[in-house]
């Protein structure tokens, strides 16, 4: 089978419907304040980058945790891409509403950082993440690096916006 439903439906499946509720709500209630054309942009590398570490980290040769509370592909594991668009779209919305610059950016950031942390540690206690040798600890400079890597593609968006309105006016 290519996808298995969960041996048994408990907390982590709860918390990942709760995530995929939350994101709705992100995106059905917040005022529009990224443009259009690049939220689903941003929505995207929000999903990839969890993506691409769950198929390196979590597999042979690595395997360093399982989604959920088993090592098969289940339906929830794929759930789960659900729930990473709001964690990426809140960082650049609340950075773009709160237009920090400087200190106060480095701490936004390392704020995120520790948000993220406490979260994973969190989904751990929920069994999302079940660890096979990977420890918490790691996680810091990957989601400092995954904040750097969303920013600077957010910032790049926005010029390359701003560019192609100003080369065309009437667009």
């Amino acid at each position: 089978m290519l996808l298995y439903p969960p041996e048994q439906f408990d907390k982590n499946e709860w918390a990942i419907i709760f995530g995929v509720l939350f994101n709705i709500l992100i995106f059905t209630v917040l005022p529009k304040r990224i443009p259009k054309e690049i939220t689903p942009l941003i929505v995207l590398l929000s999903i990839s980058f969890p993506k691409v570490m769950d198929h390196t980290m979590g597999v042979k040769p690595f395997n360093y945790y399982n989604l959920t509370d088993t090592y098969k592909y289940e339906i929830f594991d794929v759930v789960l891409y659900a729930v990473y668009p709001a964690f990426g779209y809140l960082f650049v919305y609340l950075i773009h509403y709160l237009d920090l610059k400087g200190f106060k950016r480095v701490l936004y950031f390392l704020s995120w950082t520790a948000f993220a942390f406490i979260l994973e540690l969190f989904l751990v206690k929920l069994n999302v993440y079940v660890y096979n040798g990977w420890k918490i600890i790691y996680s810091l400079p990957v989601y400092s690096i995954v904040l750097s890597l969303t920013y600077l593609f957010y910032i790049f968006l926005i010029a390359y916006r701003n560019k192609e309105l100003n080369q065309n006016p009437t667009s």
